[in-house]
């Protein structure tokens, strides 16, 4: 479990690895120049290598203000899905923070840079999950940076046992929690996914998860758009297709039977206020074949 999913598709153009890709939208996005529209991941083309391929050059002055144009032009709509992902999910991080949450989750956390760049976080028992070789190369990429406060969590996905592995890392089981799962969700097998959330529904109660998710419909091939022909293009080339999905207009009942209560479901029309610019026009197009829930544990 990685952070690949849906922004990355859009990066691997340009970057070496899907981790790679979702960090090389979200650096894109922190060069616009509108303040409104602007990202706020401004160590992300930290976690990019200087390497002989296009995503370096997010990291050349001056030239790199051309990448997130260019990356809209290969790949319509990632630039700004991984925007209002971005946005959306740091609002969500905030709010339980505020509201006394203390312990935070980022599962599959590829080169997420929220516990680095967020001050909130610097007080939360943050724990990063991942394969030990992408948590390696994270931490040679933040070398200098203060990592203290990040418990790094190395799981095979394939052999180990999540909540095993946090719990020999200092994970409360009995704590309020908040789950950040960006995208990592629609590469897993349907038993993947479904593990995942059964997981979290154990988790104290009122826990927050928030993660993204496309519908099953573009997994089956019944999605025909451009954008869509576009994504599923990418992620068969690169090697990563999508394996699973939530029925359109089903997210609450998929949820539910998994244990967990929808506090929210974005779709693509719940996405304008994190892509809209300072004069109040809207970018576009914004990827239209999924969205981005936010969900709990019952009390």
């Amino acid at each position: 479990m990685t952070e690949s999913g849906l922004a990355a598709a859009g990066g691997t153009v340009f970057a070496g690895s899907t981790a790679e890709g979702a960090a090389l939208l979200r650096a894109a996005g922190a060069l616009l120049r509108d303040r409104n529209l602007r990202g706020p991941d401004r160590l992300a083309a930290d976690m990019i290598p200087w390497a002989l391929r296009a995503s370096a050059l997010v990291k050349v002055p001056v030239i790199r203000r051309i990448m997130p144009w260019a990356i809209e032009r290969r790949m319509p709509g990632s630039v700004w899905f991984e925007l209002a992902r971005t946005k959306y999910m740091d609002d969500v991080l905030r709010a339980e923070l505020a509201a006394g949450t203390t312990q935070v989750v980022l599962l599959g956390a590829g080169f997420d840079t929220r516990a680095y760049r967020m001050p909130e976080l610097t007080g939360a028992n943050v724990f990063e999950v991942d394969h030990p070789v992408t948590a390696a190369r994270k931490q040679a990429r933040l070398r200098g940076r203060d990592i203290g406060h990040v418990r790094y969590v190395t799981i095979d996905f394939n052999r180990e046992d999540l909540a095993t592995r946090l719990a020999a890392n200092g994970y409360d089981s009995t704590a309020k929690s908040v789950v950040i799962w960006s995208g990592v969700a629609p590469y897993l097998p349907a038993g993947a996914v479904s593990g995942t959330l059964r997981w979290m529904s154990t988790q104290a109660p009122d826990s927050c998860l928030v993660f993204d998710y496309v519908w099953q419909e573009l997994v089956d091939g019944q999605v025909a758009t451009r954008l869509a022909r576009t994504l599923l293009k990418a992620v068969n080339r690169q090697g990563e297709p999508f394996r699973s999905g939530i029925p359109r207009g089903r997210t609450t009942e998929f949820l539910a039977e998994h244990g967990l209560a929808v506090q929210e479901d974005n779709g693509p029309d719940s996405f304008d206020p994190y892509v809209t610019r300072t004069d109040g026009s809207a970018v576009g197009p914004v990827w239209d074949f999924g969205g981005i829930v936010r969900c709990r544990v019952p009390q």
